[in-house]
């Protein structure tokens, strides 16, 4: 490419060309008759110096930030700071012009002394009365910058680290203890002090390598030093620990309401909060159009990722052929989803499949359902490949007998492996099986993938619903007698169901 091509593909000046070739910010090839040839790549150099001298940049910038000694985003970063300053010169000169253009007065009667004062001054608002004018001062801190974006982002960047730590336990442990632990008050703020410590141990390494969080990012918000550099660990790790204290107290009671109302009274005020100003510290903007947007969309995909996990981590954990082993895991593990909000007096299972006696709250062992008399014998299954039905029998002579919080257990923990549990049915699946199994009369009903045949004999007993679905013995002396036999069974490959333990039943 000829001089005269780069002149009409650059719009530059041919004197410009050379000036810049001169002070080594283009090097083009020398053919062999002496004359340059200009490359595309001559060309998209030429172009950049030409946007880097509108922003007026000097030479000697662009050329450290063509070797390498300084990069662009420093240099656009100092530039910004020196037209902002400038802006601010020229606007006060104006409005200083103005003001003495309309005054009418003459250069022989002007009185330089107030117009100067003026311009020392910061440019007020036109107003009728306007407040007196402080001096600015080098050290006076800079007005806050997007305090409301700034603490969205702190929000996001916390609900982001909180969501990760709980989807992982969960994914790891299949244990709900973790997020049930931050609804009771004493644990919610020890949670909410280590998940502010983990937010400020992590940031410092999101403002090293790349100068903001995904919060903000989310809200176009950059962190520099005062030179256009990214904090180092030591600043971001500095500045952590005094957004820790000085901005959330710590999360510590009634102390961190206090100094979040500092830090809104300061942000009123015009000033930016301490740990930036005082280390010098500035904010940069990129635009984002949808950053609202973006912001809620966010935090309604961590929201539902959580939920999700939660429903996942309630699910029976083992799945297909069940061993009786695998099936007692899976009916221990809904015992402990289902035992939220209480204490019950319901068994575990063990190893074999028999009932293990636990202590309670107060050191009472009980392996009963409603007092002393109402007695569940072993669980009987049917294995064939794997636990195709299992058979539960209860038999009582107490005064009343009822609930059948048992039974939907083992219902859940079976219908895992014949299919019929998942994410979409977990939430109602408990109430809705507690509902089908308080029935005291005979009954064969499908139910998540599961047949359920129960029968019933009670002798002496009339229904009631003082306890639900119950029933009751209004005369004491006369004799009294239930037993209740439920049996779940599961699917064969052609459809039906297993047969009742008896043909092909090993006793737990």
């Amino acid at each position: 490419m000829t001089i005269k091509e780069l002149e009409e593909r650059t719009g530059m000046a041919r004197a410009n060309i050379r000036f810049y070739e001169g002070e080594g910010l283009l090097s083009p090839r020398r053919l062999d008759n002496g004359y340059r040839d200009y490359s595309e790549e001559d060309a998209r150099t030429l172009e950049k110096i030409k946007l880097l001298r509108q922003l007026q940049l000097d030479i000697d910038t662009i050329r450290r930030v063509q070797g390498g000694a300084l990069t662009l985003e420093q240099a656009l970063f100092s530039q910004l700071t020196r037209l902002e300053g400038d802006r601010a010169v020229i606007e006060r000169a104006a409005a200083v012009c103005r003001e003495l253009e309309q005054s009418g007065v003459e250069y022989a009667a002007l009185d330089p002394r107030p117009w100067l004062r003026q311009m020392e001054e910061p440019q007020r608002p036109a107003l009728p009365e306007p407040p007196p004018a402080r001096e600015e001062r080098d050290d006076a801190p800079r007005a806050c910058y997007c305090p409301w974006q700034r603490l969205f982002a702190r929000s996001l960047d916390m609900a982001l680290y909180g969501t990760i730590l709980n989807m992982v336990w969960l994914i790891a442990f299949r244990d709900q203890s973790l997020v049930r632990l931050q609804t009771v008050p004493i644990a919610s703020f020890l949670c909410g002090v280590g998940l502010l410590a983990l937010t400020l141990a992590l940031e410092p390494l999101w403002l090293h390598c790349w100068g903001w969080t995904p919060g903000k990012w989310v809200f176009g918000l950059k962190l520099r030093d005062g030179d256009g550099t990214r904090l180092s660990l030591a600043q971001g790790w500095e500045r952590g620990w005094r957004v820790a204290w000085e901005g959330y107290g710590w999360n510590i009671p009634i102390w961190n309401l206090w100094r979040m109302w500092k830090g809104r009274t300061a942000g009123l005020e015009g000033r930016d909060c301490p740990w930036d100003c005082e280390e010098g510290y500035r904010y940069t903007k990129e635009e984002r159009p949808y950053s609202g947007w973006i912001f809620v969309a966010a935090r309604v995909l961590l929201t539902a990722a959580l939920v999700v996990t939660l429903l996942w981590s309630a699910l029976p954990p083992c799945r297909g052929e069940l061993t009786v082993e695998e099936f007692a895991r899976n009916y221990n593990h809904c015992l402990r989803v289902a035992e939220y909000g209480g204490e019950t007096h319901i068994p575990t299972l063990g190893d074999q499949g028999r009932w293990v006696e636990r202590e309670q709250p107060g050191g009472t062992v009980s392996i009963y359902l409603f007092g002393d008399t109402t007695v569940y014998e072993e669980p009987k299954y049917t294995v064939d490949g794997g636990v195709t039905a299992v058979t539960l029998r209860m038999s009582s002579r107490d005064k009343a007998v009822g609930g059948a919080f048992r039974e939907s257990l083992v219902l859940l923990s079976l219908s895992r492996s014949a299919g019929g549990l998942n994410l979409f049915n977990i939430l109602t699946a408990q109430s809705e099986a507690d509902r089908l199994l308080d029935r005291w009369e005979d009954f064969e009903d499908d139910f998540l993938g599961v047949h359920i045949s129960q029968r019933v004999e009670a002798v002496g007993y009339e229904p009631t619903e003082a306890f639900g679905a119950s029933l009751w013995c209004e005369d004491e002396d006369q004799p009294h007698h239930c037993e209740k036999t439920v049996t779940f069974s599961i699917p064969e490959q052609n459809g039906r169901f297993s047969p009742p333990p008896g043909q092909a039943q090993a006793d737990g």
